[in-house]
């Protein structure tokens, strides 16, 4: 079948397109405009219009078709096709509306949102319901697809392009690329139109019901108008949104212009106005509003007097009508209230501007705020003055107090100096204030509640941290938690606390006090520049103190210094007058020295010849008395003869004294070898247990003989002992006999050993006499003999304890001991502990 178009559609089909394209084009800067929840409802709103738009010229281009055939259409596909343009619309606002979009990024969504457009109008194609078939022409359709993404990505561009451009210029080149896209969609429209082919039916083809059919009669007029109503709307409300927001703009603007111009006005601390012929203010001043946050009403005419200190008004104003009734230059210096209710030194110049004959035209004026230059020559004198009365006097409790008078009330109401006492206690040196009963009242509060030394604020958390502290303005909170009871709380509230600083007196690095300074009923406060000052008079402060007390401290360390200088002279004339005799004794001494070298030296030949002739006898000794043991039992074996018992008892007499004599001889020639240093040791690893566990043996006959009990406690047989295994049982066998020998009948010797921290400890215990406390370490010695009767009776020399000691100690021992007269004595032989056994070494000492 063949078509027609109807121009007149055809016409409003394109010009729907050009006026959609600039709708999103205006659409896109608005929504790139706002932010939060009215960016969202301008996206929703825009791709409704937009999608309207786009959708209303595909629809009317295709009701600008005409076939010979009625044409109906699928509403729920028809719907479906206006979902999708507004689909494709929101896809494109919402790139636009993106703060950066790359390249890649665009050209994706560009793709995807010329895909939709296409896939809009052969949906909205689809719809169609006429008697016969739609057939399609492959590249035809290729190539609307393809004008449907050229034009979205360049509709894209142009988005990115004039969001944020509200210019003239760009308005007009929004038009011409509306224009450009306007055509391009039309463009893409009808290609695609032209690639559908209408065919007759077939026999047999059913269509839709009637109920599921839109009518397209006089639907082409409604679908216009529907349309430029809402792109109508739309574009109206960017107009009025646009122009909304740049009125709102122009007032944001005004108002940061004032913002900085007052900024300005109080950044330079200066105001210039201008007065009428007679002095008054006949139209506003903006420098002077600005710097006084006063209104035009209330300053006008003479009203600017206002902003004046009341306790200079009255003077301003003389002056000033002074100066305008003589017409000549003023120059003065006042307080003004700023417009945050501060207080402000200003420099005020006013000259009169006069007419060629000589008639005041005008008054101009420069007021200049010079609260900061007056703060800082006043600073100044203050810390000269401050520094003259610092020098003045080395009493620093005197000038400090001097000081905290000339502090007040010029830096603040009150001042009060507090330092610390050489006990670490905080001590008030001065407190001062204008009136004298509230300085009273401050003592009796200091008297009554004094303060906290752990309290977080105040002198005491300053001298404590030794960092300063300032509040501006002191909250009533504090004073409450710093009260201790209710009538403290309002005795402090009486003195009128607002602002304080305190500060630690330093210096070189040590805390010395405090000074503090505090506003009260002048109603001022403290700030940087005042904390600043306090750390400065503070820091003199602390030089003078601690000057002082150096210069204290010299002092006594110099009257210490002059006494001691007098004793050392004293002492040297002393040491003078004792020189001669200490040089006299040193020669004497020199003299002795050399005279008991000499006799050392003799001594010490002598008891060389001593040794070995000790040695010698007693070897020649040993000789004679073997011979006479050995004919002795050859007589008492009956070999010259029959021996009576008379006999035998007399040769037993002469071999028991053999014996004795030999035994002391013998203990002669071991002194003897010990002194002389001829003693050999062979040091190895003993087994201690079975050593002495053999000992019994050789003592067991004297045991018998006194009717002793004898007991021996052993232990680890895998012990073993660092010694001279013959040295050992010497000094052990010594020990066992002393036992026995001073042990009456019927008593108890007890041998026994333990091992610990590298020792092994032998213990000779027996329950004889006991020996004196005063004699215990007199036995060790040579020939020494606790009772000499007792050492006769048996038969002892004073050798064998010096012996078994000196023993011990060549085998890096000891021998010590402890008594308890009457009760009985232990000797502990001291020896290091060996490496243990083997075990099969253990086994046989088992």
């Amino acid at each position: 079948m063949k078509g027609s178009y109807n121009a007149a559609l055809v016409a409003f089909s394109v010009l729907i397109a050009i006026l959609a394209s600039y709708t999103a084009l205006a659409l896109s800067a608005r929504i790139n405009a706002v932010h939060g929840r009215f960016r969202l409802a301008w996206l929703a709103g825009g791709s409704m219009a937009m999608g309207a738009g786009i959708w209303s010229m595909h629809f009317v281009g295709m009701l600008a078709h005409r076939l010979p055939v009625p044409i109906t259409y699928d509403v729920p596909l028809w719907l479906t096709s206006v979902a999708v343009a507004v689909g494709a619309s929101a896809l494109a606002l919402w790139v636009a509306s993106r703060r950066s979009v790359p390249a890649s990024a665009r050209t994706a969504a560009g793709v995807l949102m010329g895909v939709a457009i296409a896939g809009m109008h052969y949906v909205g194609m689809a719809a169609m319901r006429i008697p016969g078939r739609i057939e399609y022409r492959p590249v035809l359709v290729a190539a609307s697809v393809a004008i449907a993404i050229a034009a979205s990505c360049a509709a894209l561009w142009l988005f990115l392009r004039f969001r944020g451009d509200e210019s003239v210029r760009a308005r007009n080149l929004k038009w011409w690329g509306a224009v450009a896209l306007g055509l391009a969609l039309s463009a893409m429209h009808y290609t695609a139109m032209a690639a559908a082919r209408f065919t007759t039916p077939r026999a047999g083809e059913v269509t839709v019901p009637d109920d599921h059919v839109l009518r397209t009669e006089g639907l082409a007029g409604a679908v216009i108008v529907g349309t430029l109503v809402v792109l109508g709307i739309a574009l109206l409300s960017t107009r009025v949104d646009r122009r909304v927001r740049a009125r709102d703009a122009e007032t944001e603007a005004v108002r940061r212009s004032e913002e900085r111009f007052r900024s300005l006005v109080v950044a330079s601390a200066q105001v210039v106005w201008a007065a009428g012929p007679d002095g008054e203010f006949h139209e506003p001043q903006p420098t002077w509003a600005a710097y006084t946050g006063t209104r035009w009403e209330d300053y006008r005419g003479d009203g600017w007097l206002g902003s004046v200190h009341p306790d200079d008004r009255a003077g301003v104003a003389a002056q000033w009508q002074t100066a305008v009734r003589e017409q000549r230059v003023m120059e003065l210096e006042y307080r003004l209230r700023r417009a945050d209710g501060a207080w402000r030194h200003v420099a005020a110049r006013v000259v009169p501007v006069t007419e060629p004959g000589g008639r005041v035209r005008e008054w101009v004026g420069a007021v200049t705020d010079v609260t900061e230059r007056r703060r800082t020559h006043e600073a100044r004198d203050f810390l000269a003055e401050a520094s003259r009365v610092l020098a003045s006097s080395l009493d620093y409790a005197a000038t400090l107090r001097a000081v905290a008078r000339l502090a007040v009330p010029t830096l603040a109401d009150w001042c009060a100096v507090d330092v610390l006492t050489e006990d670490g206690e905080v001590e008030r040196l001065a407190v001062e204030h204008v009136d004298p009963a509230k300085v009273r009242l401050a003592q009796e509060v200091e008297e009554r509640w004094p303060s906290d030394p752990r309290a977080p604020h105040g002198v005491h958390h300053v001298i404590r941290t030794g960092q300063p502290e300032m509040m501006s303005e002191i909250p009533d909170a504090l004073l409450t938690a710093s009260a201790r009871d209710p009538e403290h709380l309002r005795v402090i509230r009486a003195l009128g606390l607002r602002s304080y600083v305190c500060v630690p007196l330093t210096a070189r690095g040590r805390v010395l006090g405090a000074l503090s300074l505090v506003h009260a009923e002048s109603g001022r406060a403290h700030d940087a520049a005042d904390l600043a000052l306090a750390e400065e008079l503070a820091r003199r402060g602390a030089v003078a103190i601690d000057n002082a007390r150096l210069f204290g401290e010299t002092e006594e360390a110099r009257a210490e210094l002059e006494q001691q200088t007098g004793e050392l002279e004293e002492a040297q004339a002393e040491m003078e007058m004792a020189h001669d005799e200490l040089q006299r004794a040193y020669e004497d001494l020199a003299e002795r020295t050399r005279d008991a070298e000499r006799a050392r030296e003799a001594a010490d030949e002598a008891n060389a010849a001593k040794s070995s002739f000790l040695a010698t006898m007693s070897h020649e000794l040993r000789t004679p008395l073997n011979a006479i043991a050995g004919y002795t039992q050859l007589i008492d074996m009956g070999i010259h003869g029959p021996v009576s018992p008379a006999q035998h008892e007399a040769l037993e007499k002469i071999h028991r004294n053999q014996t004795h004599l030999l035994g002391l001889i013998n203990d002669v020639l071991n002194f003897a070898k010990i002194e002389a240093g001829q003693v050999q040791y062979d040091v190895e690893n003993v087994p201690l247990d079975a050593t002495l566990a053999a000992v019994e043996a050789l003592v067991e006959p004297q045991l018998r003989a006194k009717a002793l009990r004898y007991r021996y406690r052993g232990g680890d047989p895998s012990v073993t002992v660092c010694a001279d295994r013959e040295r050992m049982e010497q000094v052990v066998l010594n020990l066992l006999s002393n036992a026995v020998k001073f042990t009456d009948r019927g008593g108890e010797v007890e041998l026994s050993w333990e091992a610990g921290g590298g020792v092994v400890r032998v213990h000779v215990r027996d329950t004889g006499r006991g020996i004196p406390p005063d004699k215990l370490e007199a036995i060790f010695e040579p020939f020494v003999q606790v009772d000499p009767a007792l050492t006769r009776a048996a038969e002892g020399t004073g050798l064998g304890l010096a012996i078994s000691r000196d023993l011990a100690r060549a085998m890096k021992g000891d021998l010590t001991a402890r008594s308890t007269p009457g009760e009985g004595s232990v000797f502990t032989l001291s020896l290091p502990i060996g490496r243990p056994a083997a075990p099969a070494v253990a086994d046989a000492a088992d």
